[in-house]
Parts: structure tokens; sequence; C-alpha cells
């Protein structure tokens, strides 16, 4: 069930800098795959027979608009569905807008989602958005969204206001900061929403698992921001397969206990050797995925449970399935 959708974070370059980012991307950022691997994985997730949504992510990615269609060209054959994230800086051209929607409805893009929220408002105008979304009325089945990553000082509610009837028909999320990225020293801790807390034992739950190719050449097991600070990657080696990185996924015991038992199991581990504080665990926090940085963001972190792993491996498991034991 994990090998049907992929996602690749192109490139951190942005034409934006905002305070809140979980890249830190901005205009001078330059770490990034190089575009030949880029291709080669294209091809590859495009010839796969398990494989159906590829997405696109960056940084913005429409910054360099040439090589996103390259790579959506390359895929159109195949007829797999592409989804993609922007901030919508490029609909302050009427020219562009119309160009990248008749693109994008030739070349098989399902879903464009926008990421605006006051945190990208100083860099693109929002009559840029506005007319993205009113333009996407002509192309129904392109199912266009609007992401916003809000605070407590800043909810955004004035541009949905000021975004008027475009938005009608658009499906709007708004979703607590986690503070990674730039934000860990950009925004407050005041600032931000927690909703969860670790008495609630019910939703200790990891929400899923989506492979995703990172800029800095990691291969990280899920699309949340927060997992980039982790040290939970797939990857280990440049010329791994995607079968290969799904395997990975699916055999590595880190990943096989959260799945089965949740995040709970693991700070159960840690209340017991009075390690809760050590590891750095907030009581309360914004989203579920804020304890996976905790958890995991050293590997040193990582090899503490080693052993308590193994040992639940092996209590529950046997020599049934050794690949499931590899960590």
């Amino acid at each position: 069930m994990y090998n049907k959708t992929v996602a690749i974070n192109l490139d951190p370059k942005c034409n934006a800098s905002c305070d809140h980012c979980c890249f830190s991307s901005s205009p001078t950022s330059e770490v990034k795959m190089e575009k030949d691997y880029i291709r080669n994985l294209v091809n590859e997730f495009a010839r796969s027979k398990t494989i159906e949504v590829i997405s696109f992510t960056g940084g913005e990615i429409f910054l360099d608009y040439k090589f996103l269609k390259e790579l959506m060209e390359i895929i159109k054959p195949y007829k797999k569905q592409i989804t993609l994230i922007s901030n919508g800086f490029w609909g302050g051209s009427q020219n562009k807008v119309e160009e990248y929607f008749k693109d994008m409805n030739s070349l098989n893009v399902v879903a464009l989602t926008i990421s605006y929220d006051e945190y990208h408002a100083p860099f693109v105008k929002l009559s840029s958005v506005k007319r993205i979304f009113e333009h996407s009325r002509k192309y129904p089945d392109i199912d266009v969204s609007l992401n916003m990553a809000v605070t407590k000082d800043k909810m955004s509610n004035r541009i949905l206001e000021e975004l008027g009837d475009s938005i009608l028909g658009i499906k709007i999320t708004k979703f607590p900061l986690i503070p990674v990225g730039a934000a860990k020293n950009r925004i407050s801790q005041e600032n931000i929403h927690k909703f969860y807390n670790l008495d609630d034992e019910d939703s200790l739950q990891c929400p899923g698992y989506e492979i995703v190719y990172h800029h800095d050449g990691e291969i990280y097991p899920c699309c949340s921001p927060a997992i980039f600070e982790t040290k939970i990657t797939l990857r280990e080696e440049y010329s791994q397969t995607y079968e290969r990185t799904v395997e990975k996924l699916q055999s590595n015991l880190l990943l096989f206990i959260i799945r089965k038992e949740g995040f709970k199991w693991f700070l159960n581990i840690l209340k017991e050797n009075k390690k809760i504080e050590e590891f750095g665990i907030p009581y309360e926090f914004s989203s579920i995925c804020s304890l996976c940085v905790s958890l995991f963001n050293s590997e040193d972190k990582i090899n503490y449970f080693h052993n308590f792993m193994e040992d639940y491996y092996y209590a529950n498991y046997g020599n049934k399935d050794h690949e499931t034991a590899k960590i």
C-alpha cells in the first residue's frame, strides 16, 4: 500500500523566505539533487507498475517551469496522475496562468495545492493567488486547494476575506504550524497551537507513510515537514531502486513498530527509564509528527531503542520474517 504514491522535493530554492518554512527555503538556497538524477527517478516512477500518483513540491517548483514541464512530459505517456504544490507567485501574470493551466490540463495534473497564508503574504501578492483560483474554474478536472499554516497570532482570516468569492468551491485547510525548519528559531512557541498531549494516548499514532525523495538526497518514509529533521532515512545507496526503497519501508523495524504500536511504545520505554526529559519530549505539541522529531532526531536516540526493538521483534515474531528485523 506504500508503493502507489511518491513525492519529489525538487529544489529548496524559492522566491520567498518565509519565517515558518519547514525547509528554510529562500532565493539563495542551493542544496539540490542533480537534474539528470531527477530525470532518471521520474523515468523510473513513470514506468513503475505500482505507482499511480507522482507529486512535485519544493521550494517553489514553478521557478524552473521549463524543467518541471519536462518532467511532466516524461510522465504523460504512462498516464500517471500528477499533483503539484506552489505558493502561486506566478499568478501575477495572466499569460502564465493561462499557459500553466493549459499545460497542467494536457499533462494529467489532477491536483494543484496553493500554499498561502500570512507568512507567504510579504512575498506573494494576494491578487496572484486570487487570479489562479478564478482561472481554475475553467479546469474542473484539476482539484485546486488552499493550504494555510497558522499560528495563534496569524490565523489568516483577513486573507480569506480578501480572496472573496474566488475561493468558492476551493478546498481550504488550515493546519497548526510545526516548529521545524525556519520556524524553530523565528516563531515563538507561545504562538503555536498545541492540541495534543502525552496523556492523550489514543492520538499517539503515526498518520501514515508516503515515500519522499528530498532535495538533500535522502529518501524519507513520509511527507510531514517534521520527518526531514529526523534521522529516519530509507536511503542505503545512490543507485537504489524504487522497489528497494519500498522494501526498506516495509522491512524497517523502527517503522514497523511505529505502525503496529504507535509512538506510545517508545514513550513508555522512556518513561520507564526516566528519559523523557533527556530526549526533549514536550508534554504538549501541535502535531503528532512533532513527537517523531523529538524521538528520532539523532542517531544516538535511535540507537537507544535498538535492543528494545530487537527484543520486541523476537518476542512477538521469532525468526518468522528476518527481513522485518532489519533496522
